[in-house]
């Protein structure tokens, strides 16, 4: 972490003093949600700022480029995490929470899956995810609140996900919201994963197992 912060210090100081000033004091003013943030307006905020880029769902400390890079390199563990499982990808319900820009949604799609939902907070990219992915299903739930949907998924993936749910009763309505969602049996990858559990922004809590 701190060697992260001090490559960003180095790269463009003034860009990492402005997103530190939104992040502890502008943001938790503009989301303030009770004694949460509304993350339904964050995320429609950033994806209509960002786009489809690696950017809007990524680190917005590091270029496109770099989260390209970062990207590839998760990329590479979730298709040996796929290849350790031996999934028939053809034959099997696949659920996504968290499609965001459709990153994971193009690996699917390249891997052959046949019946794919893609569940998101906002539904601002929906309309190119659906274009480019005529055959798959886009719905806009959030996960943390709203019953997803009424069917059975033998994978299901939440990637970069669950540091955005600050709130413990939140996160334990999305993993009822998974286990009633998933057949028996099935395979369930969610990340990060992290240590230690605790809160950093108004955005951001890292969760144990």
């Amino acid at each position: 972490m701190l060697k992260e912060i001090l490559y960003k210090i180095r790269k463009n100081p003034i860009s990492l003093l402005q997103r530190a000033i939104f992040k502890i004091f502008i943001g938790p003013i503009k989301y303030h949600n009770g004694t949460d943030y509304d993350a339904q307006r964050y995320w429609q905020d950033r994806f209509s700022k960002y786009g489809k880029t690696l950017t809007a769902s990524g680190d917005e400390g590091l270029s496109e480029e770099e989260n390209c890079r970062d990207y590839e390199l998760a990329l590479n563990v979730m298709t040996s995490v796929f290849h350790k499982e031996n999934i028939n990808f053809e034959q099997i319900k696949v659920l996504e929470i968290g499609c965001g820009t459709g990153f994971y949604t193009q690996l699917l799609h390249d891997l052959k899956v046949k019946s794919y939902t893609g569940v998101d907070i906002t539904d601002v990219l929906f309309a190119e995810l659906n274009q480019k992915f005529s055959n798959f299903t886009f719905i806009q739930k959030d996960v943390t609140t709203d019953k997803i949907i009424d069917l059975s998924f033998d994978l299901i993936i939440m990637i970069d996900v669950i540091e955005h749910i600050t709130s413990k009763d939140k996160l334990s309505f999305a993993m009822k919201n998974v286990q009633k969602c998933l057949k028996r049996n099935g395979i369930f990858i969610i990340s990060p994963i992290m240590e230690i559990s605790k809160k950093h922004l108004f955005h951001l809590h890292s969760w144990t197992i």
